[in-house]
């Protein structure tokens, strides 16, 4: 068994399409290697970054259709052979990054659930940051520990008091430092905290405060390691 019988060796494998945010924007064509590198990368920025970032649903997707194929192909090869044990590693290994980007994601939706919930509102519908299945779940959540909360301890303060949910609001920490590297040449980068103008050179590593640098994250300037 090679490579190719795992990972499929036709067109539609190799040269998957990613489709961007505007269906009328071009797909860019990508092969099995770069989806599970910017799977790869993905997860690394989610795992890193202080705030909730956009759901890559376009490239979980591609990734979770080629486990499938990679699963159908390992079905019909003998479990002794050396290859065989080596492409099942590897897709444990691929599950495991997308478990992962998932559990980050549920991790900050549960610790931030109002602070989430009330800047996704405010966002248009070409900006959304969570999948409708997270979205669901934000709320349902909100929804419970604020039930919960009410009947724990609200129910029993003066009324004044019992809708100061903004009070309640737990909000990630923007000043947060993060290191970053730079994927290309950033000219004339602006710190907040002192006006300072700066170059970051691609390939470099620098660590700033998460609000310098959300624009960069975002844009898939830099990376966050």
């Amino acid at each position: 068994m090679d490579h190719n019988e795992v990972y499929g060796d036709d067109d539609h494998q190799n040269n998957l399409p990613l489709s961007q945010d505007d269906e009328d924007e071009e797909e860019i064509p990508m092969t099995s290697q770069q989806l599970l590198e910017n799977l790869q990368r993905a997860w690394m920025n989610e795992k890193f970054a202080v705030q909730l970032l956009p759901y890559e649903e376009a490239i979980v997707d591609m990734v979770m259709s080629q486990l499938v194929h990679m699963e159908e192909n390992l079905a019909t090869t003998n479990k002794n052979d050396m290859l065989y044990i080596a492409h099942r590693m590897e897709v444990e290994r691929i599950r495991y990054i997308v478990a992962s980007y998932h559990r980050c994601r549920l991790q900050k939706i549960e610790e931030y659930a109002y602070h989430i919930l009330e800047e996704e509102s405010k966002r248009t519908a070409n900006n959304k940051r969570l999948s409708a299945g997270e979205l669901q779940f934000a709320t349902d959540f909100y929804n419970g520990m604020e039930n919960h909360f009410y009947q724990l301890a609200v129910r029993h303060i003066p009324q004044n008091h019992q809708k100061d949910e903004h009070l309640r609001k737990v909000s990630p920490n923007m000043d947060s430092y993060v290191f970053i590297r730079a994927k290309e040449n950033v000219a004339e980068f602006s710190i907040s905290a002192n006006h300072e103008m700066i170059n970051i050179a691609a390939g470099s590593i620098h660590m700033f405060k998460y609000r310098d640098v959300e624009p960069l994250v975002l844009e898939g300037i830099v990376d966050l390691i």
